[in-house]
């Protein structure tokens, strides 16, 4: 995604030059970064609160930081996942805002945006909150189809795992 607008990369640019902010490009989100994921939320939003004549500039702070819990969520398979995974939904907005707060001076409209956004667990007060809560899940719904479409095409099999079963049968002979 090109982020080439001079109005959200003068709001952004501090947050995303942070050292900490950076770390989230080493934390996998469904099948990117979380560094992508919060970029992509962030100026998504940020199209629509502008065009909407909505406060742009608080939703691209919050939506930056909206999961900034800086933990790797491990989603193998377990019989404690489905816990755990409601657990991580509930928390780590909790972790997003207080990460967030520790670096950053926060209004009321960026910490309402960073600790509802995983609707309907907390329901947002503000329609930038909404904007974002939004924005985030439509964006999840496509990651999640591109990495199951990478996982189930052929073509993608193919293309990533060229070797062949003939191959392997002569490996293991060999």
């Amino acid at each position: 995604m090109n982020f080439a607008d001079h109005r959200f990369m003068k709001v952004a640019g501090p947050l995303i030059n942070n050292k900490e902010f950076q770390r989230m490009k080493h934390i996998k989100h469904h099948d990117e970064s979380v560094y992508e994921h919060v970029m992509n939320v962030s100026y998504q939003s940020y199209k629509i609160a502008y065009k909407a004549g909505l406060n742009w500039e608080a939703t691209i702070r919050g939506a930056l930081l909206h999961d900034f819990y800086l933990y790797k969520f491990d989603k193998t398979f377990r019989l404690r996942l489905p816990v755990d995974a409601l657990k991580h939904a509930v928390m780590h907005p909790v972790r997003a805002l207080e990460n967030a707060s520790r670096l950053f001076e926060l209004n009321e409209l960026e910490k309402d945006i960073i600790v509802r956004h995983m609707f309907p667990v907390r329901v947002p007060r503000y329609k930038e909150s909404w904007i974002v809560s939004m924005v985030d899940k439509y964006l999840a719904v496509q990651e999640y189809y591109q990495n199951f479409r990478k996982t189930t095409s052929k073509k993608y099999r193919e293309q990533y795992n060229p070797v062949s079963f003939d191959q392997v049968r002569y490996n293991e002979a060999n």
